[in-house]
């Protein structure tokens, strides 16, 4: 569900005409990080960045960044996505700091166009699937926006609800991967779930390739030749056969369910996979509470190492949000209130069994993580 709320923090605020390219943002110097966070309580938010020793810088109060944030990493850059703004902004890739800011507004659509994710090509454009306006905005490196692919025919109700991007070289050329909920009747997921691919070169759509699992959310994750994708299905229920975790391949267009939601103990809500280390954070099946846990399994074989029912950290409600490798750690962002502000809980070892004691603390409850330093 998308949220309209329009918050304005203390500061310097950015607000521009619909249609305008990048505009400048001054951002101040900062040293080394291992991880970019996003922060929101759904009514203002923030960004930043952390080390896994525990520093944390943040922009709270100085940029109006809306309401309901994505991140989005491509090509060595990093965007913060204000779906509820329509608007991005392009971050330092080290510090979190915003610099240049992009309107991704339809004006040919009525109402909000509602931009999921974003990926960049090879030539500097910027492609984003907008989830309301039924289409695939691309903008020219310098932000004017330059084409909007239709995507209305991909599903019976006029919006396939696109949701996340990734563009890839393949032994085929440039290819841009866009992933199609298609939830129809909404919010249900009942149809398959579809991958479109397209020629960035020519803008042109080669093929639709069905999914093996149903409701990709968040984004894909991309590790050499594959996107991991998260695939919950329905959040009310668990025991669908046909949800979990997703392993595309982008040199074949071939796809598989590499863990169940059954043997992971809940629906996956996001995945973070290296090398021989694959985590997953699923939801319980419970209406409007969906308590959380971290998952663990093994990318290759799809076994399932650590379910929900066994994990190391688990939640009431939906409070584990934003999951990422980095600073040769796994990062869990914790919604729930400590006294010295939102915990991001970081776990080493073989696959991250154990929890380090000195979690790193946000000014506000995280909702995505971008690694910074490889692990």
């Amino acid at each position: 569900m998308i949220r309209r709320i329009a918050p304005v923090l203390g500061g310097l605020v950015l607000l521009g005409a619909c249609g305008s390219a990048a505009q400048p943002v001054t951002s101040p110097a900062c040293g080394s990080a291992d991880a970019v966070w996003a922060a929101s309580d759904y009514s203002s938010s923030a960004v930043g960045s952390l080390t896994v020793a525990g520093a944390v810088t943040s922009t709270a109060g100085k940029v109006d960044l809306g309401s309901d944030p994505a991140i989005a990493s491509s090509r060595g850059r990093l965007f913060y996505v204000a779906r509820d703004e329509d608007v991005v902004f392009e971050l330092d890739p080290v510090c979190g700091t915003p610099k240049a800011r992009f309107d991704v507004h339809l004006a040919s659509h009525d109402g909000p166009s509602d931009p999921y994710d974003l990926a960049v090509a090879s030539d500097g454009s910027l492609w984003l699937p907008l989830f309301q306006a039924a289409a695939l905005l691309v903008l020219a490196p310098d932000g004017a926006q330059a084409q909007a692919i239709d995507l209305s025919s991909y599903d019976a109700d006029g919006n396939p609800d696109a949701s996340a991007i990734a563009i890839v070289d393949t032994p085929a050329g440039e290819k841009a991967f866009v992933a199609l909920d298609r939830l129809n009747p909404y919010p249900t997921s009942v149809e398959p779930s579809w991958m479109l691919r397209i020629d960035v070169a020519t803008r042109a759509v080669e093929a639709t390739i069905p999914l093996a699992g149903r409701n990709p959310f968040g984004s894909m994750r991309l590790d050499g030749t594959s996107l991991w994708l998260a695939e919950p299905g329905n959040f009310d229920d668990a025991t669908e056969l046909d949800a979990g975790v997703e392993r595309f391949d982008t040199a074949t267009s071939t796809t598989a369910l590499v863990a169940h939601e059954l043997d992971l103990g809940g629906s996956v809500a996001d995945v973070a996979v290296a090398g021989g280390c694959g985590a997953a954070i699923v939801a319980g099946p419970a209406s409007n509470v969906n308590p959380t846990a971290l998952a663990l399994f093994d990318p290759s074989a799809g076994t399932v190492s650590v379910p929900a029912s066994a994990s190391p950290l688990a939640t009431t409600g939906f409070d584990l949000e934003g999951l990422a490798w980095g600073g040769r750690a796994l990062l869990v962002g914790d919604r729930r209130r400590a006294s010295a502000g939102y915990p991001v809980h970081a776990f080493d070892g073989a696959c991250a069994p154990v929890e380090r004691p000195d979690a790193v603390f946000l000014p506000m409850p995280p909702i995505a993580i971008v690694p910074v330093t490889p692990p």
